[in-house]
């Protein structure tokens, strides 16, 4: 498949990009209500307030119906912003830890002593030497450095580099990542540090997942409740490259009717790792027979920050979740910058991915606009779903608007293990 630069945006598009965000308050208002304080207790259960590596605030700020969490990690503090993203950063610390315990294995020892006289010293002349240890043993590997080409060519940032791609190591800290539950992708530098480490030592010292795990009584696992969509994605992510990856996506947003142009800005936009990308391909295949999908893909492609990719992607894994579980959809239709699912009575569906909604005057005035645009169009105003809270009386303010159904919580009902 032939590659495209990243588009250039007009001005214009470059001020809309400034402007969107993938966020219900973006949709029902310009600013909501900052410094108001929830007990974390209200988003967690108690025993993930705390863990190995880290220790929580008591209380998290509420932002724009996101939640705002104060982190103190053996790493430094940080300010995480949103529940699931919260819990992908919990998953990451005890993956760590997980990861900690492991090199203290036997096994994993044995294979430490090995690497030192094994592979690895190829691996290491890789990575002093690229160009000249790949010319000395490429010979008869054929389509395998296809990927190794692509490491050379492509910006993508999560594209490691040709030595790691030639000697497998991108393909074993792949692996890795999925038998502990986490992005091999993710952005938090002591996670990759970490599974890079043990990495090299399963490239070096001929160490497979299984036995890495084999000594472990419990691994990290997964906190996050994920869609059954994410998972087959998170198998496309273990089991593709990163080229691989992108002309899989290339090709499912092109079998959907989104045109290669904009299939291609989509999937150049370095605010999505390769794993969220592709689990808002998936998310897009759940929606089949749903007219409608290029205005939402068109919108994904302008987002302009990692913690828009995100909420694009959590946003995008609940319309399908809803769509299979809840109530089919026959179209979907952007009002503000909000996607909704539209069935076949003409009646319009809410679902959108927040921590805590509280009342609000823009707000308020934002909820009005989306009861007349619904209007305008000749559709009606149907449930409502928030998978975090609805504070009461905004629940009675969107049931006032014309919402039937307003349901809070909602993740649970939306998603499965």
């Amino acid at each position: 498949m032939k590659m495209h630069p990243v588009p250039v945006l007009h001005q214009s598009r470059r001020l809309l990009v400034a402007l969107l965000a993938l966020s219900l308050p973006m949709a029902l208002g310009a600013h909501a209500a900052e410094g108001i304080h929830v007990k974390v207790e209200t988003f967690l259960p108690a025993e993930l307030i705390s863990g190995p590596h880290y220790t929580m605030a008591p209380k998290a700020e509420i932002r724009r119906a996101i939640a705002f969490f104060k982190l103190d990690t053996s790493y430094g503090k940080t300010e995480v912003a949103g529940t699931v993203a919260l819990l992908e950063r919990i998953d990451e610390l005890r993956a760590i830890a997980t990861l900690e315990d492991m090199k203290k294995t036997d096994v994993y020892t044995d294979a430490l002593k090995k690497s030192a006289t094994g592979p690895l010293d190829t691996a290491k002349a890789l990575v002093d030497d690229p160009v000249g240890t790949v010319s000395d043993t490429a010979k008869g590997l054929g389509g395998f450095f296809a990927d190794v080409g692509y490491s050379i060519v492509s910006d993508d940032p999560s594209q490691e580099n040709v030595a790691k791609t030639a000697v497998g190591f991108s393909a074993a800290k792949r692996k890795l990542a999925h038998q502990l539950g986490v992005n091999p992708y993710s952005s938090f530098e002591p996670l990759q540090d970490h599974m890079s480490e043990i990495a090299w030592t399963m490239v070096g010292g001929g160490l497979t997942v299984t036995a890495a795990f084999s000594q472990i009584g419990n691994t990290a696992g997964q906190v996050v409740r994920i869609t059954a969509g994410s998972n087959k994605a998170r198998m496309l992510v273990r089991d593709k490259s990163p080229r691989e990856l992108r002309n899989h996506n290339i090709e499912a947003l092109e079998a959907m009717g989104v045109s290669e142009d904009l299939a291609e800005a989509v999937l150049d936009n370095h605010n999505f790792d390769p794993e969220a990308i592709t689990r808002i391909v998936v998310a897009l295949q759940g929606l089949k027979g749903v007219d409608g999908r290029g205005a939402l893909v068109g919108r994904i492609a302008l987002v302009a920050t990692p913690s828009q990719a995100t909420k694009a992607r959590d946003w995008t894994e609940l319309l399908a979740s809803y769509h299979a579980i809840v109530a089919p959809g026959k179209s979907l239709i952007m009002v503000s910058t909000a996607p909704f699912l539209v069935d076949a009575g003409g009646t319009v569906h809410g679902v959108f991915p927040t921590d805590y909604i509280t009342t609000d005057p823009a707000i308020e005035a934002g909820i009005g606009t989306v009861s007349k645009a619904v209007a305008a169009m000749k559709l009606k105003l149907g449930p409502f779903y928030a998978t975090g809270k609805i504070d009461p009386k905004m629940k009675g303010q969107l049931r006032d608007a014309g919402w039937t159904e307003v349901h809070d919580s909602a993740e649970k009902i939306l998603r499965t293990e």
